[in-house]
């Protein structure tokens, strides 16, 4: 039987990208004929080349006591260089990162290049290297490709297009350190150890939209697939019928997403906005192709029955998405309503998303879920108080599959009203409501989830201007986190009492700032009660503040005391081994952190930093005189330099420069 891995390679959807693209041709209208002689003129007096850019790099030192292994790499050096060429009014930016030199990963002899240069010209934006562009929520959104993109913004008319690569493939990784590879070079032992490779993912996308900013509407659509001859044969081996991945994890994935976007403006106070899109994903393409000829051997139980009024349709697009007997078709969206006013706006949303819905364009939405939320927003007191509420509620398992439900109810108020031109005062109030309800199962009364959370916070803040300006501010917060299932056999309320005070001065003429805060802390549970002490500080001085150069100092520091005071039972142990101890058991700890650094700019071209920073955590616990500390040191050290030169200058600069120098020796 022939291997259906290797059966066929991706096709390359250029006529269907290209037919996008061209409708790119209309788009140069009789609108702009107009001016277009203006336009290119502009371009002919421009300067023929001038190049612009910044270098730089960054160097990054750390060390921690604990050794803790991936916590922090102990060197990191990095070099770029960003250029910015244009030619007649055409700008070519190009960023590369030259070098990327690190104790953990050893790449110095293979400095990681990348190109990324987006020019524009009237109305397009080309996109070439690594670039990213955004069509919809759903279907492609802000993803990294490498590869090539063009888009065109009109009065009336949006396209837009892309094609490139979205991962690209890794075959092994190395965990050595640059003194291990360079001693193991000498020793002739320089094996890679081998790890989760990831294959090519080849994609492209293309969007086409009608109308204005205000009014439009957007069709988009995503094709992604790996490439599974992107990784050796060494990584596979026979199955009965198929290749098998060797690492089981290891599969390559096809996905094909469609969505359409859209804004509706009635007037200029009410717009309604939605995005809606379909996603084909297939999670192995290992699995048997299904086509309308062998559906009806499928057995129900391995297809997803949405598939099948589906197959038709793609039968007709040849070439276009493979649909298998492990593909699914899932849906997602938003719906939205806005109002605005002079004083006054407000919005409605709402949101879902089907289970497994899978998009290799777009990620960060939550899945299974849909949610409705509403916020609004308004002034009063000639503008000088702001009040601003917002809800929403959220609900899981639209699959009806999960073992339980969750529902998640969020809501807030903010008001701000500046009293007069010194004093102003802040109060918010936060609540967050967790229950938890049957699913496939039916949830046991004793473990529940039903919580509530209740945050209150209100600060009030002084400022005297003048030659040193002067600021004091307090803050009271207060948290309760409350378990409301009576029948729980763990109930862990929890209180928080915050109340702070700072202090903060700018004298003007000694280019010197400064601040002070104190905040106390107390929290208390059954059981148990923890008070914290922080004191911070920060000092700011310019000691060099001039025309062209400026010369900055900063520092700051904080000190923490925690303390469970003595009287209290403990537990020490773990889950079913816990004991309970004498009330002399006593925890406090002490942490501290401090950072110091400077920065200096000469001639907006050269720029420098840096910084070192420290902090230390220290647990004692009396009891088992347990003592722990964790210290760690961090330093940074940063340079740019930026630069702009016109290499050829236009003919009308160059005359207007010579006769400026005719008429300087006339004078003289």
């Amino acid at each position: 039987m022939e291997n259906i891995l290797l059966a066929k390679k991706y096709r390359k959807p250029k006529l269907l990208l290209l037919l996008f693209l061209f409708l790119l041709i209309p788009s140069m209208g009789h609108a702009q004929f107009g001016n277009i002689k203006e336009k290119v003129q502009g371009h002919i007096d421009s300067d023929p080349l001038t190049i612009g850019g910044q270098l730089g790099g960054e160097m990054n030192m750390s060390w921690n006591n604990q050794d803790i292994y991936g916590y922090s790499d102990p060197f990191a050096f990095a070099a770029y260089a960003n250029f910015d060429i244009g030619i007649y009014g055409f700008h070519i930016p190009i960023n590369l990162n030259l070098l990327s030199l690190s104790m953990t990963q050893f790449k110095f002899p293979h400095p990681q290049i990348t190109l990324n240069t987006t020019p524009e010209w009237k109305k397009f934006r080309f996109h070439i290297g690594t670039s990213s562009m955004h069509f919809n929520n759903y279907t492609y959104s802000g993803l990294t490709f490498t590869g090539g993109g063009v888009e065109y913004t009109g009065d009336k008319l949006r396209v837009a297009g892309f094609y490139g690569k979205l991962n690209r493939k890794t075959r092994f990784k190395d965990d050595r350190t640059a003194i291990q590879y360079f001693a193991d070079s000498l020793l002739g032992i320089n094996q890679q150890e081998t790890t989760q490779p990831q294959f090519d993912r080849n994609a492209w996308g293309a969007k086409i939209g009608f109308g204005s900013t205000r009014n439009y509407i957007d069709f988009s659509v995503m094709k992604a697939k790996d490439d599974i001859e992107s990784l050796p044969v060494s990584w596979q081996y026979e199955g009965a019928d198929s290749l098998v991945y060797r690492d089981s994890v290891i599969k390559a994935k096809e996905n094909f997403t469609t969505g359409v976007s859209g804004r509706l403006s009635l007037g200029k106070w009410l717009t309604f906005n939605a995005n809606v899109a379909m996603s084909l994903y297939t999670d192995d393409l290992t699995a048997r192709e299904l086509t309308s000829e062998n559906i009806s051997s499928v057995g129900a139980d391995t297809t997803d029955a949405r598939i099948k009024s589906a197959i038709g349709i793609l039968d007709k697009v040849h070439g276009l998405y493979e649909v298998r007997t492990n593909s699914q078709i899932r849906f997602a969206g938003d719906a939205g309503m806005s109002l605005s006013f002079d004083k006054f706006n407000a919005a409605l949303t709402y949101r879902f998303v089907q289970a497994d819905y899978t998009s290799l364009g777009a990620n960060q939405f939550s899945q299974n879920a849909q949610g409705v939320g509403a916020t609004a927003n308004y002034r009063f007191l000639n503008n000088k108080s702001i009040l601003t509420l917002t809800g929403y509620l959220q609900q899981d398992n639209l699959d009806h599959r999960q073992m339980y439900t969750n529902k998640v109810t969020t809501y807030s108020a903010n008001w701000s009203y500046s009293i007069t031109d010194n004093l102003n005062l802040a109060a918010s109030y936060s609540g967050v409501q967790q229950d938890q309800k049957d699913g496939t199962y039916k949830v046991n009364d004793t473990t529940r989830i039903n919580q509530i959370m209740h945050s209150i916070t209100v600060s009030p803040s002084y400022t005297i201007f003048g030659d040193n300006e002067h600021t004091i501010s307090l803050n009271f917060n207060n948290v309760a986190n409350k378990n409301r299932n009576i029948l729980s056999q763990n109930r862990s309320d929890v209180n928080t009492l915050t109340i702070g005070a700072g202090y903060d001065c700018n004298f003007t003429a000694k280019r010197i700032g400064m601040g002070i805060n104190y905040d106390f802390s107390n929290s208390t549970a059954p059981g148990n009660d923890y008070t914290s002490h922080t004191v911070s500080g920060s000092l700011t001085y310019n000691a060099v503040k001039k025309e062209n150069m400026a010369l900055k100092f900063t520092g700051s520091m904080s000190f923490s005391y925690n303390v469970k005071p003595a009287g209290q039972e403990g537990y020490v142990g773990m889950a079913d081994d816990e004991l309970p101890v004498s009330a002399d058991y006593t925890t406090n700890d002490f942490s501290f952190s401090a950072r110091i650094g400077s920065s200096f700019t000469y001639k907006t071209q050269h720029s420098a930093s840096f910084f070192l920073s420290t902090s230390n955590y220290s647990e004692n616990i009396v009891f088992g005189q347990k003592v722990s500390t964790t210290m760690d040191l961090r330093f940074n050290l940063a340079y740019s330099y930026s630069f702009f030169s016109r290499v050829i200058k236009s003919k009308k600069e160059t005359e207007r420069l010579e006769k400026q120098s005719k008429n300087e020796k006339i004078l003289r």
